[in-house]
Formats: C-alpha cells, structure tokens, sequence
C-alpha cells in the first residue's frame, strides 16, 4: 500500500530519523534498549527495528516512548528547539509556521503522518495531517489507542471511523469528529481516492514519565467490535 505513494525513499529517512532521535534519548537518559522495550511494554526486537529504523512507528508508540523517556514527543521529529531556549517566560510570546514543504513526516504504518508546529516544545495540543492508507479495517491490525483526546477534520476523501464501541461511520471531506483517544479506533479510507484529515491530538494533562497503559496486555478488536483475548505485543 505504501508503495503506491511514491514515497519509498522518504519514508525510509522518516523511520531512520526518528529512530536515531528514540536512539539518542534513550542513551542520554541512561537506559538499555531492553530497559525501554519493557517500559514502553514491547518486544526488545521490536524496539530494536524502531531504532534501526526498519518498522514505522505510529503515535501510539512515540507517546509511550516520551513518557518513559521523560521527553516532549516533538523531540523526536528532529526540529524542536531546544528546551533552554523555550523558557516558561516566553510563553505568550511564542508562534510557529509551518509552510507546505516544512511538515515533518512520520511513517505511521496505516497513516502518513506530517507534523506541524514541530519546532515547539510542551505544546497543549498536537496538530498532524494525516493521510491514511488502508482501505479495508481487516488490514489495519490492533486498533489505535493512546491518552488523552482527539478531533479529526477531513480535509479531502472519505473515511471510514471504527471503535470497539460504537458501529463505523463514515465521514466525508469538510465533517469532523470528536472522541476520547483511550477508546480503540481505527481510521480507513473509503475507495481508492486519497484521504486526508486534520487530527488534533491533546493528551491528558499527565506528567511526564508517568507510568503508560500496559501495551503488552492489549485487546484485539475486529471490524465488529468483538474482542479477542489478550495478546503480547510483538
């Protein structure tokens, strides 16, 4: 599915990007790559592939990681300003731009992910436009879940909105939802036509480094909302 987007070069500088930075924070905060396997609740290998740059990472998974690195999840997309120039004495003052060729992109598995305002650390709110790529939910695997809340506006296309709660919904460019990030869910395209959508993430005001959900223990929901039982991450 990715391979049509004609990005193949692109998304691998994203995967080996972000996994340099996960690399070097990890390394400066001290810890083992098994030490943050087990934080973050995945297999060392897994974590492995992350760093190499090998497997995508979705946002689910950069969350977990900032937590248990202590880190703002904007330092892993490589264009944060550094946190001793974003004293809390600038706050009210700060602005950030981002043009159309400036977006910094995160190959999400499902998603193509372009991150704006990625220059600015401790934002109360993540903006990201998103492309998604899957057209058939059977494809997309565990359902997304993460802290906090979330707003997505569908910018152009039409997708397909599935929770382990309510029954799908679809969605077509300028309609909007709004829905808590804890609930499982799980974005497709409709057709074959592009699909993307604007997603403010906001996590819950949690402090950094707080303890994540357990990722390891996590329900597999299919098309219909059953769940399966527990499985380990792999």
């Amino acid at each position: 599915m990715r391979e049509k987007t004609g990005r193949r070069d692109e998304l691998a500088s994203s995967r080996l990007r972000v996994g340099a930075a996960i690399r070097e924070r990890r390394l400066a905060a001290g810890l083992s790559l098994a030490e943050l396997a087990d934080r973050i609740g995945v297999a060392l290998s897994t974590m492995s592939k992350i760093e190499n740059g090998k497997i995508s990472t979705s946002f689910e998974r950069l969350d977990s990681v900032s937590r248990a690195l202590q880190a703002d999840i904007t330092e892993f997309l490589g264009t944060a300003v550094p946190m001793a120039m974003q004293q809390s004495s600038a706050y009210g003052m700060r602005r950030s731009i981002t043009r159309p060729e400036d977006g910094t992109m995160v190959d999400a598995g499902s998603y193509l992910e372009w991150f704006h305002a990625s220059d600015m650390l401790q934002k109360r709110f993540q903006p990201v436009v998103a492309e998604l790529l899957i057209e058939d939910v059977a494809e997309y695997g565990a359902f997304t879940q993460h802290s906090g809340e979330e707003f997505n506006y569908v910018l152009e296309g039409e997708m397909e909105f599935h929770t382990e709660i309510y029954a799908p919904v679809r969605l077509t460019a300028g309609s909007s939802i709004y829905f808590d990030a804890e609930m499982k869910h799980a974005h497709v395209r409709v057709g074959s036509s592009s699909c993307r959508i604007l997603a403010i993430l906001c996590p819950r005001m949690e402090p950094l480094g707080a303890a994540s959900p357990d990722r390891r223990s996590m329900r597999i929901v299919d098309p219909h909302g059953k769940a399966s039982a527990p499985v380990a991450d792999k």
